[in-house]
């Protein structure tokens, strides 16, 4: 709520102070870009959103901003996930619509974030244990698929279902994937439970009852 509210006032700010109307919607879309690419709060959402359209003069059909606020509507707790298109070890597209069919978590990584992949698996693994009720599918965002097998050869976490990312400009407009550690948790029927959480917070757990 102090997110929301600090990032309003930035908007009506930059509205009061600044006449011209290019720097105006340049300014205005930054501190959207920021604000939306954080945590997510559905109805704080909104409610940031129906003040930027009310300030922004920008109604382009290429505006960014209303592509994110409308991506991250249909990633809402109780929606189906957007399909998308991902790739096994064999080289066999996927859609994601074919394991929506049980309890879910995805976790997303990279060979560039050594740490991260290292430290999310150990994670995953200990969460396996304890949720043997949910699937973990972790998706890697940009590596080709030589270099994507042999990690997964070289770290043997063959317990973890893995796929790659097919087309990431896809998945990223589509799931909203701006940061790594992003984890999307799906409950039963495939049904979005969180889609903006991250494995590595506290209550994370919690969020898996």
């Amino acid at each position: 709520d102090l997110a929301l509210k600090t990032n309003v006032n930035k908007m009506n700010i930059a509205d009061t102070l600044i006449k011209n109307e290019k720097v105006k919607n340049t300014i205005l879309n930054n501190i959207a870009f920021t604000y939306l690419l954080e945590d997510q709060n559905m109805v704080n959402n909104q409610t940031f959103l129906d003040t930027y359209h009310k300030i922004s003069t920008d109604k382009s059909q290429k505006n960014e901003i209303t592509k994110i606020g409308n991506a991250i509507q249909l990633l809402k707790a109780g929606s189906q996930l957007p399909e998308v298109t991902l790739i096994d070890r064999n080289g066999h597209k996927i859609s994601s619509t074919t394991f929506t069919n049980k309890k879910t978590v995805l976790f997303f990584w990279t060979a560039n974030a050594v740490s991260h992949l290292e430290g999310v698996h150990k994670k995953i693994l200990s969460f396996q244990k304890a949720h043997p009720e949910y699937q973990f599918i972790g998706i890697n965002i940009n590596d080709t698929q030589d270099e994507w097998k042999n990690l997964l050869k070289k770290y043997k976490f063959d317990t973890i279902t893995e796929l790659r990312c097919v087309d990431f400009e896809d998945i990223k407009a589509k799931w909203v994937i701006t940061k790594i550690h992003r984890t999307i948790i799906l409950g039963d029927n495939g049904a979005i439970k969180n889609a903006f959480t991250n494995i590595f917070e506290l209550n994370f757990e919690e969020e898996l009852k």
